[in-house]
């Protein structure tokens, strides 16, 4: 990965300095190589940084939203049925808008989460063919990997080796694309609905939920450095740095008071 902005930067710093001839002293020049190795040291600290926040968070477990929405832990009744959710994307209304690589992964995340919401309300299956389709076109291993091993591997496993098979196609920032846009849209829809999505959460739960925004945010600050296409996004992101409740309570309290901020966030996915 490189720190494109500084790359063309020493750049042009070289370009200038030949068209100064012998101008440049020594001093200048040793001045020059302490610039080149503390860029070098910098881009390889921030390496190592995301490297270790890659490694804490392929170790984590499936969502805490998924564990309520997947598990049968949250029950609708037919009554509630009948109010559906209008909050939801609509990939017809979407498809438009997916101009880019980076935009049709980040429809792909979104579809996967509001799919499970749909499924509680008996919503006719919208997503399932989108995610296909969306899939298909982007022809990414590392997709094709959790298709295929999806219910024979354990989640942390398949997690990383997806991102292993992500990283040798030149597209681990992509599976953090898709990680982000899934937490920004699992929060929006917990955040529109606190009282169904958040019943059986517990303490543990809402810390696992503000411990993946932490190590997104943080993993961001790196990542728009080496792909100025990520720049965006990295702010898209950028209120949830504020969520760091420990329980539930401390959750629906931030929820609430942020609940402008990430309506914002997750509107920008596709802006």
């Amino acid at each position: 990965m490189k720190k494109i902005s500084l790359v063309i930067a020493f750049a042009a710093a070289i370009v200038l300095a030949g068209c100064n001839g012998n101008k440049q002293t020594k001093n200048g020049s040793e001045t020059d190589s302490t610039d080149v190795f503390v860029e070098q040291q910098i881009k390889a600290g921030m390496n190592m940084h995301l490297d270790s926040l890659t490694e804490l968070w392929l170790r984590l477990k499936p969502s805490s939203f998924y564990s309520t929405t997947q598990d049968g832990k949250i029950i609708l009744s037919q009554d509630e049925k009948k109010v559906k959710p209008e909050y939801l994307f609509n990939p017809e209304e979407l498809a438009s808008k997916l101009e880019t690589m980076s935009y049709k992964y980040r429809a792909l995340a979104v579809y996967a989460v509001d799919k499970e919401v749909a499924k509680l309300y008996d919503m006719k299956d919208v997503y399932t063919p989108a995610i296909k389709k969306l899939a298909a076109e982007l022809n990414d291993p590392s997709l094709k990997f959790i298709d295929e091993n999806s219910e024979k591997m354990e989640y942390t496993e398949l997690n990383s080796q997806a991102y292993k098979i992500a990283e040798e196609n030149g597209r681990a920032n992509r599976y953090w694309e898709v990680a982000a846009s899934s937490i920004i849209e699992q929060i929006y829809l917990i955040a529109n609905n606190q009282d169904k999505f958040l019943a059986n959460f517990t303490d543990k739960d809402a810390e696992d939920m503000t411990y993946r925004t932490i190590l997104l945010c943080e993993s961001f600050q790196d990542l728009a450095e080496y792909h100025p296409d990520l720049a965006n996004l990295n702010n898209v992101i950028l209120p949830l740095e504020k969520l760091d409740a420990l329980t539930v309570d401390k959750l629906r309290e931030q929820l609430t008071e942020l609940k402008a901020d990430i309506e914002k966030s997750r509107a920008q996915l596709f802006e």
